[in-house]
């Protein structure tokens, strides 16, 4: 047997959002003929709809007309027997359901069914004498023809016929309509898929081209889709770029590695503290805002601690900025150690550190955390002029409960650290009413010159 090579055909990446073109143009083809076949399918149906209702209509009206002429003998009369008589003449017509023949007074001088009455059928409608005209219901139409006589109306004619029939030969009718519309949308299939083919199989080389370069970043790749014009360009157009990609992407490598390193020292610079490396003053001031933010969807409450060292300036003073630094990145270990990871440290300046606790529970527990981190950072640090003794002041604000504003917080929160230490440093307060009426010896105290080290 012949070997046959078969062509690969290139595919394209599809998703539920973005099917690819060969099914958009197909499918696109497709709703468009079965749109005009179903909107010529129902057109179709309505005509003959149409038109067997108006047969119906038409056939019935003639009937109706024979049997009220043929009745004027027996209206004028009154004989029950001659109108019972005429009417049976409508077993002839198998759509009539049934009649009935009215004097003018509303009495029902004859009557016809078309079964006996053991098995007379449903009926759509129920005759009354005072009907006029047509009247139509889903399952049946009646007719009432006025009986006259010399132009004088003598008595009314109902009739009323059953639709089935009329709905049995309309259902052939859309059945065969039906099968030819399938049959050409069957044919549409097979014509739409070629379309589809001929327009998206070159399309799909150049997706696959650019997939590989995407993938690999193998800018040597090339394409060689043919096709359209359009597509001939665009192919044209694939390869320049690949092309002029290939000689950039050295440089451009080469300037991404540079534009990285200066992204993460300015990030350090803007959140950093280059002395401790925790994070400083403008970092906390983003955090205690989204803290107070969030502070009041929270069960339990929040606190921020401000935290001011005993003894530092004297640091400064005998042993050098040097060891300042130094003892203030072991304060700042200190407290990563002691309190968790989700909670926020920062240098705000000179020797003071703030930390923002949420879901810190009870007061009970807060006060714990406030005494641990007394105890812990008033511990002896190893310099290397020796050991020194630096304790801490720290002054605690709870909100939403003591402030729900950002320079109140900070404010009170301060206003307890000085608290804590007029009454005699290593210690913790927390801020309470009577607070405030030391604000204004605290603020003398804010102003006073104090010594920083960076």
């Amino acid at each position: 047997m012949k070997n046959l090579r078969l062509r690969r055909r290139p595919v394209a990446p599809q998703d539920a959002a973005h099917p690819p073109i060969r099914r958009l143009i197909a499918t696109f083809g497709l709703w468009l003929t079965g749109a005009l076949l179903a909107g010529f399918t129902l057109v179709m149906t309505l005509h003959e709809l149409n038109n067997r209702h108006h047969e119906l209509k038409d056939s019935l009206r003639t009937v109706a007309g024979i049997i009220a002429t043929n009745s004027e003998a027996a209206v004028m009369f009154a004989s029950d027997r001659e109108a019972n008589d005429i009417l049976a003449s409508l077993r002839a017509s198998p759509d009539v359901l049934q009649a009935r023949l009215f004097t003018p007074d509303g009495m029902t001088l004859g009557a016809y069914n078309r079964d006996t009455p053991e098995q007379r059928p449903d009926t759509c409608h129920t005759l009354q004498p005072e009907g006029q005209g047509w009247l139509t219901r889903w399952c049946g139409v009646a007719f009432y023809l006025p009986v006259q006589r010399h132009g004088e109306r003598v008595g009314t004619l109902a009739l009323e016929a059953e639709l089935r029939p009329m709905y049995l030969a309309l259902a052939r009718s859309v059945g065969f309509s039906m099968l030819v519309a399938l049959l050409a949308f069957g044919l549409s299939v097979l014509l739409w898929r070629r379309v589809a083919a001929r327009i998206a199989d070159p399309l799909a080389e150049l997706v696959d081209a650019a997939l590989h370069v995407w993938r690999h970043e193998d800018f040597e790749r090339r394409a060689s889709a043919a096709g359209a014009a359009e597509v001939v360009a665009l192919s044209s157009a694939f390869n320049r770029m690949m092309e002029q990609l290939q000689q950039r992407d050295v440089r451009l490598h080469h300037e991404l590695g540079q534009r990285r390193q200066a992204e993460a020292r300015l990030n350090d610079l803007a959140y950093f503290d280059n002395v401790t490396g925790l994070h400083n003053r403008h970092y906390f001031m983003e955090r205690i805002s989204q803290a107070l933010a969030r502070a009041g969807t929270q069960d339990s409450g929040s606190a921020l601690v401000y935290i001011d060292l005993d003894g530092f300036k004297r640091v400064n003073d005998t042993l050098g900025h040097d060891q300042g630094d130094a003892l203030l990145r072991m304060v700042g270990e200190r407290l990563q150690q002691t309190l968790r990871g989700s909670d926020v440290i920062c240098r705000l300046g000179g020797d003071e550190f703030a930390v923002i606790l949420e879901q810190t529970g009870s007061r009970a527990q807060l006060e714990a955390v406030a005494g641990l981190l007394v105890d812990v950072l008033s511990q002896p640090y190893a310099l290397a002029g020796g050991v020194d003794h630096v304790s801490a002041s720290l002054g605690v604000c709870t909100f939403p409960d003591h402030a729900r504003e950002r320079e109140v917080l900070l404010r009170r929160a301060d206003l307890a650290m000085y608290q804590a230490k007029q009454a005699g440093k290593r210690r913790y307060h927390f801020y309470n009413a009577d607070d405030a009426r030391g604000a204004a010896e605290h603020e003398r105290h804010r102003n006073e010159p104090q010594v920083t080290s960076w």
